[in-house]
């Protein structure tokens, strides 16, 4: 049977940029939430990991679901999910209202759960696309997986490239153009959503994997391999390292350029462009070898991000460095998942893809969240403990991290504000936070120009611990790799696989 490869390709490529536009609009609504319900750090960071925690539990079971009834039934399981996570955004201001005349004291956990629920349902949703596309790209493309599989991974950076312009455009503090009520531009995504159910529903889908066994658990046979199974550990670090930093970029460098967007949308360029050259650079390296090299590449990378840099050209070259290094690696551990295990297709892909995004939703979002919350509190302590006094809020824990949080609301009416030669020249931020009592919003006013200085440094010095923090993760996937690599030349080179288990012809790299 024929099927219409470029359209579904394209159908394929738009799930993956309404993902990566609705990821990048929430990483930037941190400012306004803090500004409209109080949303703390540790809560933004929740919030974010849930938008991967439900991909990551669903992607694997999606898999096997894919296996059992097919491409086309769980992708409009998936559309219908995504339709609804919008309809939960654009209903948060209005129970927060209501919920606030009622009891104010949790009207912010309330709409917290709301938001959070919201983007544990976006990310279910995510979890079945990639069910359903990466086997499906690479039952389309079985003469090239590498290389058709980073070119539909370049979709979830053109997402974001779209996505961040878009919040650059209507959100946060400074936007270029207007600012728009955050429910709309965070629902905005839905566009995309209906364009690949347009293009796909239409189609004719292959058949899976696992109509290629007689015997269905066949297909799990992956996880009897240990090398398998030290995939499924790497691919959980790239998840941290890579969707954990691009989760939290904007509101770590947000006191580092006047529209700290602008670095996600120019990492999310550079994948976006890289990816289309995964082909030809794989053929000259074997994949493990460019995971490897790419692994060392985002440690440097990160670490350069985490110094003490005072010029917004270093940001940019140390941003770019890091963006060498992570470009390649999410998709080519799906290829070679697909070219070391093809009889395992969805299964094998969806386990890998679980790993990575249970470990950013249980793990890597909320972790970097309370890092980041815990250096800016104890810097702050320290280096200014009247304004630490003024601003920090409840005390939070988790794990080894106790602390008590600089306030949502007071920390985004201090980003707001501009300190020159020593003094405040607009406090209206302060005025205007409706969250703040009168007695607060007029203390935190009078103290501005001691305070946001202060809180602002404290912030930068957070984000760039976390960083240097985070950057051991790229290290020991280095070694992992490493170690791949020399198991790999030990039983003769980096082979491609048949589903029969022979050796692909022209496809072996030493």
């Amino acid at each position: 049977m024929e099927f219409n490869r470029s359209k579904l390709m394209i159908a394929s490529f738009l799930t993956l940029v309404a993902s990566g536009f609705g990821f990048a609009t929430r990483a930037f609504a941190g400012y306004d939430w803090g500004e409209a319900f109080s949303i703390g750090g540790l809560q933004f960071g929740a919030i974010m990991g849930a938008g991967f925690l439900g991909f990551g539990m669903m992607i694997f079971f999606g898999g096997i679901l894919v296996e059992k009834f097919g491409y086309k039934t769980l992708l409009f399981i998936a559309f219908i999910l995504h339709i609804g996570s919008g309809v939960m955004l654009l209903l948060a201001p209005g129970q927060f209202g209501g919920w606030r005349e009622a009891d104010a004291t949790t009207a912010t956990v309330k709409v917290y759960q709301l938001l959070f629920a919201s983007a544990f349902v976006f990310s279910i949703a995510q979890g079945l696309y990639e069910a359903v596309i990466n086997p499906l790209i690479g039952d389309l493309y079985p003469e090239n997986k590498t290389h058709y599989l980073n070119i539909l991974h370049a979709g979830w950076p053109g997402g974001m490239i779209l996505g961040g312009l878009f919040a650059a455009c209507f959100m946060g503090k400074e936007p270029w153009i207007l600012h728009m009520p955050w429910q709309y531009a965070l629902s905005s995504f839905g566009i995309f959503v209906i364009a690949y159910a347009v293009l796909a529903f239409p189609e004719k889908f292959p058949k899976t994997a696992s109509s290629h066994h007689e015997n269905f658990a066949t297909t799990f046979a992956c996880f009897l391999s240990l090398p398998f199974l030290v995939l499924i550990v790497l691919h959980a670090l790239i998840g941290y390292m890579e969707l954990g930093v691009d989760s939290w970029i904007s509101k770590l460098l947000e006191n580092v350029l006047p529209n700290a967007i602008v670095i996600l949308v120019y990492t999310s360029a550079l994948m976006f462009i890289l990816r289309f050259f995964a082909g030809p650079i794989v053929h000259r390296i074997n994949p493990i070898g460019l995971l490897f090299t790419s692994s060392v590449i985002a440690c440097i990378g990160l670490v350069w991000l985490s110094r003490d840099i005072g010029s917004i050209f270093v940001v940019f070259a140390a941003v770019t460095f890091y963006s060498f290094g992570k470009a390649f690696l999410w998709p080519t551990m799906l290829a070679v998942a697909g070219e070391r295990y093809p009889g395992s297709g969805a299964v094998a892909m969806g386990a890998l893809g679980a790993a990575g995004m249970l470990t950013v939703g249980l793990i890597a979002g909320p972790t970097i969240g309370a890092q980041q919350g815990f250096h800016t509190s104890q810097n702050l302590k320290e280096t200014a403990p009247a304004t630490y006094e003024r601003y920090v809020d409840e005390d939070k824990k988790y794990w080894a991290y106790e602390y008590k949080e600089v306030a949502g609301d007071k920390f985004s009416a201090a980003s707001a504000t501009t300190v020159e030669e020593g003094k405040a020249t607009d406090t209206s931020a302060f005025a205007n936070a409706e969250l703040l009592d009168d007695p607060t919003k007029e203390l935190l006013a009078e103290n501005a120009s001691e305070d946001v200085p202060a809180v602002k440094k404290s912030y930068l010095y957070g984000s760039r611990k976390t960083l240097q923090l985070t950057a051991y993760v790229p290290a020991v996937m280095a070694l992992g790799f490493l170690g791949l690599l020399v198991y790999y030349k030990s039983i003769g080179g980096y082979k491609v696989l048949n589903t029969d288990g022979t050796e692909k012809e022209n496809q072996h790299f030493h």
